[in-house]
């Protein structure tokens, strides 16, 4: 599914909050041809973002989850890391753009339909500076619902 043919007019039916759960996993990746390293994931559960680089890279970063007309879970750059490989890249002192600060309202994910979210960032340069950086899709505009994921 190429970006220009996702529609955020699509019927929603359900809701972004109906994917935050603590006893069950939804888990929103990128289309595979994005990344070329990296196996990002995605689980909202009621607090925070697990965010999976791989299996022995997880952050945790606290949310916000809010329906005020919208329905949108707001990511704030506050972590907590657990990785094997040790993966500094979000201290990255060498940007050109401004990075995060703790605290800061990094971006917000959006239910586009069932099975697609779009992410917007407000430190958008910085993301795609990294993403450059990295050569891959740490950040990705959207998110896809994976099915059966062990």
């Amino acid at each position: 599914m190429k970006e220009e043919a996702i529609n955020k007019k699509d019927v929603k039916s359900r809701k972004i909050g109906d994917f935050m759960s603590d006893t069950e996993d939804f888990t929103w990746g990128i289309k595979q041809e994005d990344s070329l390293s990296s196996d990002v994931k995605i689980v909202f559960q009621k607090e925070f973002a697990v965010y999976e680089f791989n299996r022995q890279c997880l952050y945790y970063f606290f949310t916000n989850h809010y329906y005020t007309g919208t329905d949108k879970i707001e990511l704030i750059w506050s972590y907590k890391k657990d990785c094997l490989p040790e993966k500094s890249i979000f201290t990255a002192s060498n940007t050109k753009n401004k990075p995060p600060k703790a605290g800061d309202k990094f971006c917000e994910y959006e239910l586009v339909n069932d099975s697609v979210i779009h992410v917007k960032y407000n430190f958008e340069e910085w993301a795609k500076e990294i993403n450059s950086i990295t050569r891959d899709s740490i950040f990705p505009k959207y998110l896809y619902l994976e099915k059966n994921r062990k």
